[in-house]
């Protein structure tokens, strides 16, 4: 690889660190050196060959290398042999750094300074790094130390609940657990629960967080749907700040963190800027939710996932019941609980619990309290990190959906924290193919205020949808476009994906889709070369144009904006 090329991959790869630059300074040709050294004044991007990272390469530049570049300098003044001297030296200069680099690629630490630093994002708060510091340790300590768990079949739940049962029943299904690890799992629990400062750890949440906001999850395909449902908040009259947390420091994109997101009171962290280098906890995926919940800075919570929209202001749900006698609001899915009653053993409780709702949880929204459920979303993160193939399993047993969204119940019902669950069924709203086949494209969930008022039999006010769950597909438009979602199969004729009009009016009130379409054709004529999701999308704003008038206004001559 040539001088030009390893610059090039410098500068496009934001993890390069100490063994590219080594690279770009072996290969720089005697020329640049040379200039380098003739140009002190220059900026250590000038003298890398316009790198990223300036100010880092600038500050190794001027501690690390000698000052032996000044005197250089001054030499160069002179006959042309001791140009040939500077050249010799500075050969051994770039040598004797060289060496230097690898010595410390090698070793036990790598230069901080060679890594993005840290991501741009608003920092961590120091109080609450230090807490997770803490607690990521015990977590660590208190790992399950059985292999992890391979399914042989999965449960079935769908469609076997009576429509009269509300309190679930142990789930006639077991993945066969023996009798030596759930005690190996039930003392890995306990080194976790049963730590001396577990009890204790409620009390730190007025010093930890304050204030009341919404958490998300995004960066890369899930920009797009978050920015979305930010603007739909917006849409409510909502004032309230929302935390967008990224999973690294590569899905941050400084024109959406530092500019887009900041005009709808919202703004950028970055979930590995919480995580030492050394951390022994590794997350992905269904991870981050309760990470995010957790490094937030609010003690009152509203996490959302992206796709997830309001269709009130949630304001009032912090203000009023059941939030404020229980502190955490989980809402229902489809299907009935699967969880093997081995987990009850497993975490310490004498019997199968009484009182749990019956049908499994849909987390893609979540209300809760950091005062009164600190320790509850600990354990949950506990039941996340080891998650896949032990706990996601063991909730689940392969169930539909399987994944974080039973931990947050299981944590507040193990350690007897007041939770509520919301009662309404969840809504379904879809389109029908031709065949007449019915498409689920999106979830409806309920107001818990309404759901939790003394029921007047006589009166004929009904439970408000609150939320919209966009979770198939989601509404990231380029990807829509790329995968003909904008049509019906197999024809031209352009599809609702949320059903017909008056079946969504009758339902939310109001067209929704309409809305929401509205807001795509902005985000894509307004984000079509910032967001970097949308970049390289054909006709990205002409076609969602498009879509939007030929669905929603057939009857108009041009786009209303």
């Amino acid at each position: 690889m040539d001088y030009a090329a390893l610059q090039n991959e410098w500068r496009t790869n934001p993890e390069y660190d100490v063994q590219g630059l080594t690279k770009i300074l072996a290969e720089a040709p005697k020329s640049s050196l040379v200039w380098a050294l003739e140009n002190p004044q220059a900026t250590a991007k000038d003298r890398l060959g316009r790198a990223p990272g300036a100010r880092q390469a600038e500050s190794f530049t001027s501690s690390t290398f000698p000052s032996w570049h000044h005197s250089l300098r001054h030499a160069t003044m002179f006959a042309r042999p001791t140009r040939i001297l500077t050249i010799i030296l500075a050969a051994s200069g770039l040598f004797i750094t060289t060496t230097f680099l690898h010595r410390l690629l090698n070793g036990s630490h790598r230069l901080s300074i060679f890594t993005i630093s840290p991501s741009e994002a608003n920092p961590p708060t120091p109080q609450i790094l230090a807490f997770w510091e803490t607690w990521a340790k015990v977590i660590d300590t208190a790992r399950p130390k059985i292999p992890a768990i391979e399914l042989k079949e999965v449960a079935q739940p769908a469609g076997i609940e009576p429509e009269n049962e509300r309190e679930r029943k142990p789930f006639n299904f077991a993945i066969g657990i023996s009798d030596k690890d759930i005690e190996s799992l039930r003392q890995s629990h306990e080194k976790l629960v049963g730590h001396a400062n577990f009890s204790r750890i409620n009390d730190q949440a007025t010093r930890l967080f304050s204030g009341t906001g919404i958490v998300t999850v995004a960066g890369g395909f899930y920009f797009a749907p978050a920015i979305l449902s930010i603007r739909m908040l917006r849409k409510t009259n909502s004032t309230l700040p929302v935390q967008v947390f990224l999973r690294n420091k590569s899905e941050y994109e400084k024109k959406i963190c530092q500019e887009v997101l900041p005009a709808l009171n919202a703004e950028c962290f970055v979930i590995q800027d919480h995580l030492r280098k050394d951390n022994p906890v590794q997350v992905e995926h269904y991870q981050l939710k309760v990470l995010a919940i957790l490094f937030s800075s609010f003690e009152s919570v509203l996490y959302l996932d992206s796709d997830c929209m309001t269709l009130l202001d949630p304001a009032e749900l912090f203000l009023s019941e059941p939030f404020l006698s229980t502190g955490l609001v989980s809402w229902p899915d489809y299907w009935i609980a699967t969880e093997d009653p081995v987990f009850y053993k497993i975490a310490g409780l004498p019997s199968f619990p009484k009182g749990l709702p019956a049908r499994s949880s849909e987390a893609g929204q979540l209300l809760i309290s950091k005062q009164t459920h600190l320790t509850t979303l600990l354990l949950a993160a506990y039941y996340n990190i080891y998650g896949p193939g032990i706990y996601y399993p063991i909730l689940s047993q392969g169930a539909a959906g399987e994944g974080d969204k039973e931990t947050f119940l299981a944590a507040a019902v193990v350690l007897e924290n007041p939770d509520y669950r919301v009662r309404h069924r969840l809504g379904t709203v879809g389109y029908h193919e031709a065949d007449r086949k019915f498409h689920g494209t999106a979830m409806v969930q309920y107001h818990p205020g309404d759901d939790y008022a003394p029921r007047d039999p006589t009166s004929l006010k009904q439970t408000r949808p609150l939320f919209l769950h966009a979770n198939s597909p989601k509404m990231n438009i380029a990807h829509l476009l790329a995968d003909d979602r904008v049509f019906y199969q197999g024809t031209e004729d352009r599809l609702r994906l949320w059903g017909p009009k008056e079946s969504m009016s009758k339902m939310v009130g109001y067209d929704i889709e309409e809305i929401v379409w509205g807001e795509i054709v902005d985000m894509a004529c307004q984000l079509d070369n910032t967001l970097k999701d949308f970049r390289g999308a054909w006709q990205i704003c002409e076609r969602a144009q498009r879509h939007y008038r030929k669905t929603f206004q057939p009857h108009a001559t041009a786009l209303l904006t």
